[in-house]
């Protein structure tokens, strides 16, 4: 293929049906912005969606398996992941709904709006899902609360729906802020939501809660950060890790200790989303 480029692209990988959601999940741990998945006769294709060819390939090589990378010329193909949206539940009434999908929510059901963009943070995710039930659980009213690499914006948005009132995203990528910054809007509380692009080791004071959904390597490498980030009686929320990483991301984030644990038994491989106080 030559060179590669920092062009979209697409990977695409054939599997059998017992290695979709195993493929799916270190997919997105890899960064794929969607999946779609296609019948080819007794197999299933999987096509992953990357911001560049250099990611794609990226990943290819870390699955260890016969890949292809498709570059294309323009942006607008990312757009394609869009026809493959739908709602998503998380916690007891959470629904996560891009604006363009339609769907008639019951009495009980508390809508989330997100346009994720190119962002990680559609809802999709099963960590994304565990952490949102967390804070469901934990948010009562009146918090403050900071999200460490917001993305979309999709953990803050549902903290000030939830009744959080002081809510500071964080990202290293600029164009999360203005997505984030877009979905407070369009939820009704970007009175409540900031979100900047500093790092976490310049966010000034503490909060009632801290919420991370990332993978394990990065909470490990900022786990002094954020225990120093959690106000005294207040809850740092673990999300992005699997059950096997329980035990390290535990120790690292010492003399914080795990209340609570939650965790997506639908697939293989579990998710984990860890509550610390």
């Amino acid at each position: 293929m030559g060179e590669l480029s920092y062009q979209d692209a697409c990977l695409s990988i054939r599997v059998g049906a017992d290695e979709v959601e195993i493929l799916s999940e270190r997919l997105w741990q890899l960064g794929t912005l969607g999946i779609e998945e296609r019948s080819v006769g007794m197999e299933v294709q999987l096509i992953a969606g990357f911001d560049s060819a250099v990611a794609a390939d990226f990943a290819a090589a870390r699955l260890k398996k016969f890949a292809v990378v498709e570059e294309f010329a323009s942006g607008t193909h990312l757009d394609h992941w869009r026809n493959f949206a739908t709602i998503y539940r998380a916690g007891n009434r959470l629904v996560v709904k891009p604006p363009w999908v339609a769907y008639e929510p019951s009495p009980v059901e508390l809508i989330i709006w997100i346009d994720s963009g190119r962002s990680f943070g559609s809802g999709s995710h099963p960590s994304t899902r565990l952490a949102l039930a967390e804070l469901e659980q934990l948010l009562e009213g009146n918090e403050s609360l900071l999200d460490v690499g917001c993305g979309s914006g999709i953990l803050s948005v549902a903290a000030a729906r939830l009744g959080a009132i002081d809510v500071l995203g964080i990202d290293i990528d600029p164009s999360a802020m203005r997505v984030t910054e877009e979905n407070a809007r369009a939820n009704g509380v970007e009175e409540f939501v900031r979100c900047s692009i500093m790092p976490l080791e310049e966010v000034d004071g503490s909060y009632d809660v801290v919420v991370a959904n990332m993978l394990a390597s990065t909470l490990i490498q900022n786990a002094d950060v954020l225990i120093k980030r959690v106000r005294a009686g207040g809850r740092l929320v673990i999300s992005g890790i699997l059950d096997s990483q329980i035990g390290i991301i535990s120790e690292v984030m010492k003399p914080l200790k795990v209340l609570k644990a939650q965790q997506d038994e639908t697939i293989t491989g579990s998710w984990v989303c860890l509550c610390f106080g």
